[in-house]
């Protein structure tokens, strides 16, 4: 009698371990249906062990249904290595891990409160800093547009400062003045010379005088200007051409330069007026001495040199140009 119960024991035992074991529908992605047990799992495939005989190569688990997977997944022996690549589980792990991220929100500046403009932005340390390199800019462009257009430095940049941008656009439009400097011809005397006194009865050394002329002077144009001669009275000596000075950034050299302030040394034969003047050119660490000026193009002047010989000189390295007498 327990012979018997022992024998169905070890039956009952011996069955519950061949049950996991037992025959299984696999399906393939490709359609391929392999019946049989699940042998040799690892972390690439597995073999199975088909009824018909025989085992099958190892079959990777991404090639395995998804139905099939699930299945493998409660294989004790496969369900380990199946169970990722079930997708089910993978949205589930996917959803666990942003359910996790938590966003902290950076610290954010307060906004500015009430009405916000471009006047309200000046109204700043850097605002002020923009405002006075404005400024300083548009006074500079003034200044270089009166030394370029020959207008009056100091009223230029008066009206600029008061109309910034404006102004300066306006100089800028307007064609240049005349820098021609006039000189007293001979038997001529300067208007000033005549006059004895002020009309209101100062005298001209006066003090009074002195800042009347230092006004003036401020506003007239950048250069020089056109200086009004008369003629002498009878009896009055005789005087030579004013000698003149021409300096880079007061003056512009170029063709119509030279045509317009040394009409008389283009002849052959110069004029009573220019027989004893020459022309005294400074042209980098050279200094040429001109009687004549014997041809002249856009870019430079040929001068016929008071020593004897020729030179040709370029309009951009001349930094001086001076009329004077030829034993000054």
């Amino acid at each position: 009698m327990y012979r018997l119960y022992l024998w169905l024991i070890l039956f009952c035992a011996a069955a519950g371990f061949t049950t996991p074991g037992q025959a299984e529908e696999l399906h393939l992605l490709n359609g391929t249906v392999l019946t049989g047990e699940v042998a040799s799992p690892n972390d690439i495939g597995v073999v199975v062990k088909l009824d018909a005989g025989g085992f099958s190569d190892r079959i990777p688990w991404a090639k395995f249904s998804q139905d099939t997977l699930k299945l493998l997944a409660k294989n004790p022996k496969a369900g380990s290595f199946a169970e990722p690549y079930v997708e089910e589980v993978l949205e589930e792990k996917s959803k666990a891990k942003r359910e996790a991220i938590t966003i902290k929100q950076p610290p954010r500046p307060e906004r500015p409160t009430g009405r916000v403009s471009l006047f309200a932005a000046l109204n700043t340390p850097a605002g002020f800093l923009i405002l006075l390199v404005f400024f300083a800019a548009n006074i500079f462009a003034a200044f270089e547009i009166a030394i370029y257009r020959h207008q009056p430095v100091v009223m230029t940049c008066v009206i600029s400062a008061v109309a910034p941008v404006v102004a300066p656009i306006i100089f800028l439009a307007m064609p240049t003045r005349a820098r021609e400097e006039a000189y007293v011809e001979e038997g001529t005397v300067a208007e000033e010379e005549l006059a004895p006194a002020d009309t209101n009865g100062e005298k001209p050394g006066s003090a009074t005088s002195r800042m009347k002329n230092k006004l003036t002077s401020m506003f007239k144009p950048a250069g020089g200007g056109l200086k009004v001669a008369a003629h002498a009275k009878p009896g009055a000596s005789k005087a030579g051409p004013e000698p003149k000075m021409f300096r880079r950034g007061d003056t512009t050299f170029n063709r119509r330069f030279f045509e317009t302030q040394f009409p008389g040394f283009f002849r052959i034969v110069p004029s009573e007026a220019d027989k004893d003047m020459v022309i005294g050119i400074k042209s980098g660490k050279n200094n040429y001495v001109a009687k004549r000026i014997s041809r002249i193009s856009s870019n430079e002047v040929g001068l016929q040199l008071q020593s004897g010989g020729e030179v040709s000189v370029s309009f951009g390295d001349i930094t001086e140009v001076q009329y004077r007498h030829k034993d000054a």
